[in-house]
């Protein structure tokens, strides 16, 4: 190694390698000790460039020792901007975009417990603040939800990263904006939303550099949209088919779905965000306290049926817990409710894709976001079954609406819904043989669901 040259290791590893050790020259490194380089460039100064192919900047503390990074940088006056903690040793290596944006989250999640509101700058310098500088301004002088941060870093790192005309955050100008918008309106037939949402990115980030917002009209939104949605008894099959070979895996899914169909929460995020902490078991009774992310996450307290919370029989709480979730946790688990068989909780992209994979295998038309479509559909007519008319107010506290307007959106489907099969949805999803012919009041031969239209 040249006299010019220094080592640094960073706690940024490959799996059972307790540091990465990359070579830098001097004059990068600043006389505070900190070097700023891509994630790109880390990798491929360490000879795995094939590993990731995204820019990310990010600055890391520096050391010369092989023990790795120095983590006990503080928060508060002493946080430098732009300084994101490294990863523990032992986790895996960075191999997607979704790694880094949730990797960033959670140490800004961290930052904002110690943080000295006086030392966040008013605004940013887009030539040199990084995505989390952004994330960070975002959260604390933008006062955005960090699941919303989240999604618009998502959607920040794609336009970035556009093959056509990707968006330069660097230097960002109303006409580059334009032209990537009108590529992905014309040529790539982006929707409405979709464009709405990369339109709220940018807003984010104007907003973190103080500059003014872009004079930009977005094309009209549909009111609705058409989902298709299964009748109980193909969502039953959700809860016994065949995900996996591996006994755990298999089961898991199995249960994911079940929960999932018939608590009707926001899919993934609120279940990433249960705990075992989070179920409360007394008896055959109990209840379920759920973190709405989307609503800065505030809670809402459900009392699901017994087959759902602490049947013996049935994919409930209880048997989960008790049964499944031990043959898997390790210490990589923490309080979190669902582990994927390494022993590791999920993160939300994971999650969202596996259970689209899965799902698919049992119904094709199948969007994990169906399962909370369905659910408020399922339980309006199970209100109507118990009690001769459809309690929109009781459905709206269920799911978490804080606008009636949503759950109403759902009541002439359940309409419709009801009339083509007059049970209760929750119990025959539990148990199908109360479609038989005689007891729905319906044709015998049904089809699998019908189309109907959604907004939410």
């Amino acid at each position: 190694m040249r006299s010019s040259e220094k080592i640094i290791y960073l706690k940024l590893s490959p799996i059972n390698n307790p540091s990465q050790k990359i070579i830098v020259p001097a004059q990068e490194i600043s006389s505070e000790g900190t070097c700023k380089f891509s994630l790109k460039e880390v990798y491929k100064r360490s000879q795995h460039g094939a590993i990731l192919d995204r820019d990310a900047e990010i600055k890391y503390l520096s050391t010369e020792t092989n023990e790795g990074i120095d983590n006990s940088s503080k928060g508060g006056d002493s946080k430098v901007w732009g300084a994101v903690s490294p990863v523990e040793a032992g986790d895996s290596v960075i191999g997607t975009e979704g790694w880094y944006i949730e990797q960033i989250m959670g140490w800004l999640k961290n930052d904002l417990r110690n943080f000295n509101r006086l030392s966040c700058p008013i605004k940013l310098n887009p030539k040199e603040a990084t995505f989390d500088d952004v994330a960070l301004h975002a959260l604390l002088r933008q006062r955005l939800s960090p699941s919303t941060v989240e999604k618009n870093l998502r959607y920040a790192r794609f336009m970035e990263t556009h093959p056509v005309v990707p968006v330069d955050f660097r230097n960002p100008n109303y006409e580059n904006f334009i032209r990537h918008m009108d590529y992905r309106e014309q040529v790539e037939g982006a929707t409405p939303g979709a464009l709405k949402h990369e339109w709220d990115a940018m807003k984010m980030f104007l907003r973190a550099y103080g500059m003014p917002i872009w004079d930009y009209k977005l094309p009209p939104m549909p009111r609705s949209r058409k989902r298709l949605l299964p009748y109980p008894d193909i969502v039953n099959r959700f809860f016994s088919h065949r995900y996996s070979r591996d006994e755990y895996e298999n089961a898991l899914y199995q249960y994911l779905f079940f929960h999932s169909f018939l608590i009707g929460w926001r899919v993934p995020s609120e279940i990433v965000s249960m705990t075992v902490d989070d179920v409360i078991i007394e008896g055959r009774r109990g209840y379920i306290v759920i973190t709405e992310t989307k609503k800065r996450s505030s809670q809402r307290t459900l009392i699901p049926e017994p087959a759902i919370i602490s049947s013996k029989v049935h994919k409930s709480f209880k048997n989960w817990i008790d049964h499944w979730r031990p043959k898997v946790e390790n210490q990589y688990s923490g309080d979190a409710l669902y582990l994927q068989p390494s022993g590791k909780p999920f993160t939300v992209n994971h999650l969202r894709r596996k259970l689209s994979e899965h799902g698919k295998k049992v119904w094709k038309h199948f969007q994990p976001y169906d399962m909370r479509h369905w659910c408020a559909i399922a339980r309006l007519i199970k209100t109507k079954v118990e009690s001769g008319r459809f309690d929109i107010f009781h459905v709206q506290r269920w799911l978490g609406h804080e606008d009636i307007k949503t759950t109403e959106s759902y009541l002439r489907y359940a309409e419709q819904y009801y009339q083509q099969l007059p049970i209760d949805w929750i119990a025959a999803a539990l148990r199908p043989s109360l479609m038989m012919a005689g007891k729905s009041g319906g044709k015998r031969n049904r089809e699998e669901y019908i189309e109907i239209q959604i907004s939410e």
